[in-house]
């Protein structure tokens, strides 16, 4: 009897233990929970004051970008435009900040510290420029075609030089190339055209060459040519060029920035088009003129009526822009067909043009990824992947293409001065953060 009361008691001693020593890990898991709980809400609380911080900072960065492109100095602390110095204690949200312009020139660089009522502070920094984004753009010649080469009707001109990874065709030497004339082609030729300097190719078959003459095996590839210089037999064949490099990536979303439009899209008369992408075709009726923006974007054909016109806007200065028709589902569409007396203007500048390009593959010289029939001095053409056709009385700057035709009379006026290559998805001089400066400050 009395061991079992023993037993017992001893049993109740160790519950009692056992007891207290779950509560007091209770206790402590209790203590521990709510330590991390209010341990949490000080990191939340703090993590909130900092993007409000931030938030507030942030703001006076985007207010010093609109002073400098504004000429309201009252909105300014009085001085606006680009001798626009910062600001300090302008009252944001629940705080304030302080801005800071140095540098000088096209580049400048703008500290802003955005501070809370509670004290917490937050300074942001970054770089801005009046130099628009550009995707620079060689076309280094009158005409530069890929493997599809060039074929030129008679009494067709080009004023400069023809660049060809393909054969380069005349129909007569009525046809007139005033610079030099490239073919770097396998048994690739220039045949039957009129040659101003010099020409270059394995063969350079009855033709009329001012200059000198480069070619492979004499007399058999040279037969039929006059060469007022000299001929110089067994050369090395011309080196195979790329064409002109196109960020579709940079066009398309600097087109989309500005908005979408679905459907065909007609503009009206004396409106401004871009930066836009239009999700279907653009239409330009008769007698509509536009200024042109910014970049356009058409997922589909373009086509122009009689005696409308593109201007692009006087503020891109020296600079150029793209009019693009490209459907990445459909590369049969995207095809463009400017009309008779179509105009298309660059800014003013003699170095700014409008660049239509297409990536149509269309290569049949009947049915072109682009067709022109228009004198229009300000424009560069380019169809990517496929035949670029420039008609009976049409003129241009340059053309490049995998294959290029030129009707009799078709006309291209090529000045190295004016293609400086800048092309730019906005006009200059106006300010904006220069990608990838934005940085925290300590």
């Amino acid at each position: 009897m009395h061991t079992l009361l023993r037993y017992i008691r001893t049993r109740r001693g160790f519950a009692t233990i056992a007891t207290a020593i779950i509560m007091t890990l209770v206790f402590a898991f209790v203590v521990i929970l709510l330590d991390t709980v209010l341990a949490a809400r000080r990191v939340s609380r703090t993590h909130q004051a900092v993007l409000a911080a931030d938030q507030i900072a942030e703001a006076g960065l985007q207010k010093a970008i609109f002073c400098f492109n504004s000429t309201d100095n009252a909105k300014c602390g009085g001085i606006a435009g680009v001798t626009y110095p910062g600001e300090s204690n302008i009252s944001f949200g629940s705080g304030s900040f302080t801005t800071t312009v140095t540098g000088s020139g096209s580049i400048r660089t703008v500290t802003s510290t955005g501070t809370l009522a509670t004290g917490e502070r937050r300074v942001v920094q970054t770089d801005i420029t009046s130099i628009p984004p550009e995707n620079s753009m060689n076309f280094s010649y009158a005409l530069q075609s890929g493997e599809g080469g060039a074929h030129l009707e008679n009494n067709s001109s080009i004023s400069g030089t023809i660049y060809s990874n393909g054969d380069v065709d005349c129909q007569s030497t009525q046809a007139n190339i005033t610079g030099d004339a490239y073919s770097s082609k396998v048994s690739g030729k220039i045949e039957k055209c009129h040659v101003g300097f010099h020409a270059h190719a394995d063969k350079i078959l009855n033709s009329n060459v001012d200059g000198d003459a480069y070619y492979n095996v004499n007399p058999t590839d040279i037969a039929g040519t006059t060469v007022l210089g000299t001929k110089y037999a067994s050369q090395t064949r011309p080196i195979s060029t790329v064409l002109p490099a196109l960020d579709l990536d940079f066009w398309h979303d600097s087109a989309e920035a500005g908005g979408i439009i679905y459907g065909d899209y007609h503009p009206a008369d004396n409106s401004d088009l871009g930066p836009v992408k239009i999700v279907g075709n653009l239409i330009m009726d008769n007698n509509v003129d536009v200024t042109i923006q910014g970049p356009v974007w058409v997922v589909g054909d373009i086509t122009t009526g009689n005696n409308s016109s593109f201007t692009l806007a006087s503020g891109f200065g020296e600079y150029s822009s793209t009019i693009l028709a490209d459907d990445p589902s459909d590369y049969t569409r995207g095809k463009i067909d400017i009309t008779n007396n179509t105009g298309i203007n660059g800014s003013g500048n003699a170095k700014s043009h409008i660049l239509f390009a297409t990536t149509c593959n269309k290569t049949s010289d009947t049915d072109p990824a682009l067709s022109v029939a228009n004198n229009a001095s300000g424009a560069v053409f380019y169809a990517l992947s496929g035949t670029m056709r420039l008609q009976s009385n049409a003129g241009a700057k340059s053309l490049a293409g995998y294959r290029l035709f030129l009707d009799q009379n078709a006309i291209v006026t090529y000045v190295e001065s004016d293609f400086t290559g800048d092309f730019s998805n906005s006009p200059g001089g106006i300010w904006h953060v220069d990608d990838g400066t934005w940085r925290e400050k300590p």
